[in-house]
């Protein structure tokens, strides 16, 4: 005859306490109540990035100033993160001829063509004065920069005193720019006095179109005076500007041309 034996209180204990062993962690992660798990509890580095949800970090959960420059790898940040409206982009573009007229914010260019750049020099206003000779006397000079063609031009003004009756008087002026082959004008007035020998002025205008040079070039106005017949010398004296205009590539030359009045 077997006689069926009661589990005693001390195996009774032992199999609750193998059951809250076993269940206890599943209650604990899902009874928990909202809020009893704070910084103190969580160790550092328990919560990686595969712990956190795509998009479940944003921007209002960060504290100003949280992320900084450490916190930031070399490039993390590049053009299509920054905000247009408050950050220019280094620019990327160049202009292959003009200048940049305005920079977009994600650093392009654009160009506009250049205004052009002018010269201008004048002699003394009481003029220089001419001696009689076949040598050429330098009125004015203007040094211009290389790398661009010009429109120049200059007015040469021709005063004439103390002229003798009888006297036939042409005062020659030329207008060259760069060597002596790039770009001339040459143009002359000539005056036959009267018996009564009066004083007289003319202006003679002369233009180039002077062709582009690596180098600088040199702009000057030369006048040479010859006189015939009658007796005694007049005083001849010549104030001259000149005007130098920067254009696009010039080839040719202005010809020779003469006037008399």
């Amino acid at each position: 005859m077997h006689i069926r034996r009661r589990p005693s209180a001390s195996l009774a204990i032992s199999l609750v306490a193998l059951f809250v062993a076993l269940g206890g962690v599943g209650w604990a992660a899902t009874q928990l109540p909202a809020g009893s798990v704070g910084t103190s509890q969580l160790q550092a580095g328990a919560v990686s990035n595969s712990k956190i949800q795509n998009q479940a970090v944003g921007n209002w959960k960060l504290a100003f100033g949280a992320v900084g420059g450490r916190k930031l790898s070399n490039g993390a940040v590049g053009k299509d993160q920054i905000n247009s409206n408050q950050v220019q982009a280094r620019i990327s573009g160049t202009c292959a001829s003009g200048a940049i007229a305005s920079v977009s914010t994600g650093g392009g260019v654009t160009c506009a063509a250049t205004l052009p750049q002018e010269f201008d020099t004048t002699s003394v206003s009481s003029g220089v004065p001419v001696p009689a000779g076949t040598s050429s006397t330098t009125v004015a000079s203007e040094s211009l920069p290389g790398g661009s063609s010009y429109l120049v031009l200059a007015n040469p003004y021709v005063a004439l005193t103390h002229v003798p009756s009888g006297q036939e008087v042409e005062v020659s002026c030329t207008l060259g720019v760069g060597t002596t082959t790039a770009a001339t004008d040459t143009r002359e007035w000539t005056f036959e006095t009267g018996p009564d020998g009066d004083d007289q002025a003319n202006s003679i205008p002369l233009v180039v179109t002077a062709p582009s040079s690596a180098n600088s070039i040199t702009a000057n106005v030369t006048c040479t005076r010859t006189v015939t017949g009658g007796s005694g010398s007049p005083t001849v004296m010549v104030s001259s500007n000149i005007n130098a205009l920067q254009t696009a590539s010039n080839t040719t030359t202005t010809p020779s041309s003469s006037s008399s009045g």
